[in-house]
């Protein structure tokens, strides 16, 4: 895949345009995707923060060529799960983070969830 080469990191998760969804079904993939995970599973009891200073540490040595694959027409996100429970607070990123992340390319996508117990 073009952006394994470019950057030199393996990818969590690859697929290009045309290969097939799944062994089940003929319908093909419209869009590559590469995608980059903190963690190989979900980590319930570690801040959003964190999950970013570690791909952040993985993706900064790599800022020139990110932003030469963006201008060459690639989408990039930082596309985050975080749940919310009612007695849980909020998710918080430093200014230091949030600089960080300006210094590369993509909007940060944030899909929140919660457990549904608050009931107001």
């Amino acid at each position: 895949m073009a952006v394994t080469r470019r950057l030199g990191i393996q990818p969590t998760s690859a697929h290009e345009a045309g290969e097939p969804v799944s062994r089940r079904s003929a319908a093909v993939r419209d869009d590559a995707l590469w995608l980059l995970s903190s963690s190989p599973r979900i980590q319930t009891d570690t801040e959003l923060g964190e999950h970013l200073h570690l791909l952040l540490a993985v993706l900064e040595p790599h800022a020139a060529v990110l932003w030469e694959l963006v201008e060459a027409g690639y989408q990039a996100n930082w596309f985050c799960y975080i749940a919310s429970h009612a007695t849980e607070h909020a998710a918080e990123l430093d200014r230091r983070t949030l600089q960080r992340l300006l210094a590369l390319p993509g909007d940060l996508w944030l899909d929140i969830s919660g457990d549904d117990t608050d009931n107001s």
